[in-house]
């Protein structure tokens, strides 16, 4: 009897420790290549938008909670922190809101051109687009406003500017946004302009901070820039190859740079470079952690880097692919890439290692996670429980 006692509390413990195992990483088909992800602030969910249209919800324990079609490819994706609201926009100029829950569309509006990039309010309740204008739009999908972003700089010779990237600050007061004729724009919520400042070349990525004290902009011309939120350039730092994409910190006291060439830098502005690390292709791709705890990258060479906020590697991943987009979530436990036709969440605090693959007939494609789990280490434990216990009665 003792011995049947211990095989049954064996059991108790073993079995559900085994059914909440989850996986380091899962990754999915996406149904085209792509172009831009999202990840909730808190983790529960990625969200990836495909060139074939497809806006696809995973999760992070590998359920794909939802799967919807936005009738073109879709160029942006964004998770609002609050209100459940993802947005989409598209290579025709539609903006789509969804609900996170379920992907069910709440609206649909227009922008003028293709939609570039997309950025939620903190509370939500308001959507910037970047694309040949920057337009507002509020939650309920009323357009507030739009702003031309100006004609041609004198050293560039474009002469339809368009807007590649813009930001929103987590209190909702401020727009920043930049365009590829090299100017850089800090809007109130209102659509009133504060200030607009001139790179010397496009600009290919802008940030702020929470507050919108710091703002920070790159592009072709080789310089990280640094203004406050008066306009003035407070710091320019020269950084020797074209900036391709960055990203602040919520309190802007770090700036993760990804440069041509592969060198993914972090500064302190106003202050000077912390940090430098090679990845061995252009970096297309980056993110910060809220508090810069981590930095994540994706390079043209198919890899996604995790750094922790001092610079040292954490891991890396072949994602087999050049990844396009990467997003931390709010205290960097969780990432999501894209690359390729694939889209992954990882759980940071792992290494992520590739699961074993070999041939299948008629599979159905599903999420893949790093290790056995659920249902696979049950029957593991089932069988070692098993031959435990005829171990302990063959000694009866």
């Amino acid at each position: 009897m003792k011995r049947a006692a211990l095989l049954i509390v064996l059991i108790a413990v073993l079995v559900p420790a085994a059914a909440g195992e989850d996986s380091s990483y899962y990754g999915i088909p996406a149904g085209g290549i792509v172009n831009d992800v999202a990840i909730a602030a808190d983790g529960r969910y990625m969200v990836a938008g495909t060139g074939e249209g497809s806006i696809v919800c995973l999760q992070r324990n590998g359920t794909i909670a939802w799967n919807v079609s936005a009738g073109n490819a879709v160029t942006a994706v964004a998770a609002a922190d609050a209100g459940n609201y993802i947005a989409a926009g598209t290579d025709a100029g539609e903006v789509l809101l969804l609900d996170e829950r379920n992907g069910n569309r709440y609206w649909t509006a227009s922008v003028a051109g293709p939609v570039r990039d997309l950025a939620f309010s903190g509370d939500g309740r308001a959507l910037a687009v970047g694309g040949n204008r920057i337009t507002l739009f509020d939650h309920l999908g009323a357009e507030r406003w739009n702003a031309s972003i100006g004609g041609s700089s004198p050293v560039s010779p474009i002469t339809t500017p368009v807007v590649p990237t813009v930001a929103f600050t987590a209190d909702g007061n401020y727009i920043v946004a930049g365009s590829d004729n090299g100017a850089i724009h800090f809007l109130r919520r209102q659509g009133t302009r504060a200030w607009q400042a001139l790179a010397r070349g496009p600009i290919t990525a802008v940030d702020v901070s929470r507050d919108g004290s710091v703002v920070a902009a790159g592009g072709r011309d080789r310089a990280l820039l640094i203004y406050n939120r008066e306009g003035g350039l407070v710091w320019a730092m020269p950084t020797g190859a074209p900036i391709l994409t960055l990203a602040l910190s919520a309190d802007g006291r770090f700036a993760a740079v990804g440069k041509e060439g592969g060198d993914l830098e972090c500064y302190r502005p106003r202050e000077g470079l912390l940090w430098t690390n090679r990845t061995g292709g252009d970096v297309l791709a980056v993110d910060i952690s809220r508090q810069g705890e981590a930095v994540a990258a994706g390079t043209a060479a198919g890899s996604v880097h995790l750094f922790s906020g001092a610079g040292n590697a954490r891991w890396s991943f072949d994602a087999g692919a050049p990844v396009t987009a990467v997003a931390l979530s709010r205290s960097g436990d969780y990432l999501a890439a894209g690359a390729g036709e694939q889209a992954f969440i990882f759980r940071t605090a792992d290494v992520p290692v590739p699961a074993p693959t070999g041939p299948a007939e008629n599979a159905t494609p599903v999420a893949t996670p790093t290790r056995a789990g659920g249902a696979g280490a049950l029957i593991g434990i089932v069988a070692v429980t098993a031959a435990v216990a005829g171990s302990l009665f063959r000694r009866r």
